[in-house]
């Protein structure tokens, strides 16, 4: 005998559990091809939780680890301008993980009597780029210089300063870094590498080491 089959049709529409497919690729196979961008909830454009949207215990962490690393780098770079040695330089400074870039408008009185930029203005830009590249990667206390070489190139220059500085090594409580230091046209002015060790003082609001936005607290 010859099976009849009957077409269902209901009011309500389509069941929950009815597989759509995917949108993309017009495909009805049951598995996702992860070609499309999941919403802020999770969801593909199938409507359906999306399996590439899914984090796991390992990349949440990361995400978190990257998220408090950023609060730490602002906490730095706050610490850096509100200090009174750089408040009077109108210095500005960008801290990323294991990196430090100092800028430094060049200012009258940063000149010598040759009309050529102060050795020791040079050494601080190199020298503090440096440290906050270490600085990055500590966040219990303040990183301070062992020994610092640098060594000129080209010592006049005009414009600004940029020094960047760079983590390079670790070894029995030192930390080894580098720092170049060029013009506002790139020309390379000078470079610099030494070691720099951890300091007792902690990093705390009372050094500067907080949020911009967060008031200083009082003593």
């Amino acid at each position: 005998m010859k099976t009849v089959k009957k077409r269902v049709r209901t009011r309500k529409g389509l069941k929950e559990y009815t597989y759509l497919g995917c949108p993309l690729t017009r495909n009805r196979t049951p598995w996702c091809f992860r070609l499309c961008v999941p919403d802020g909830e999770g969801s593909g454009h199938c409507g359906r939780i999306a399996p590439h949207g899914f984090k796991g215990r390992i990349q949440s962490g990361i995400e978190r680890h990257k998220k408090k690393l950023g609060v730490h780098f602002q906490k730095l770079e706050n610490m850096y301008v509100s200090a009174p040695t750089n408040e009077c330089c109108e210095a500005g400074i960008r801290v990323s993980e294991g990196e430090a870039e100092i800028v430094l408008s060049l200012q009258q009185k940063f000149l010598d009597a040759a009309g050529s930029v102060d050795t020791a203005i040079c050494f601080k830009a190199m020298n503090d780029a440096a440290s906050f590249a270490v600085n990055s990667l500590v966040t219990d206390c303040l990183i301070s210089t062992s020994n610092f070489n640098i060594c000129f190139a080209r010592p006049r220059v005009s414009g600004e300063l940029v020094a960047r500085g760079r983590f390079m090594a670790s070894s029995g409580g030192h930390y080894m870094a580098e720092a170049v230091l060029t013009d506002s046209k790139g020309e390379e002015i000078g470079r610099g590498n030494g070691a720099f060790v951890k300091n007792r003082v902690p990093l705390s609001p009372e050094i500067g080491y907080r949020s911009p936005a967060a008031p200083p607290r009082r003593r």
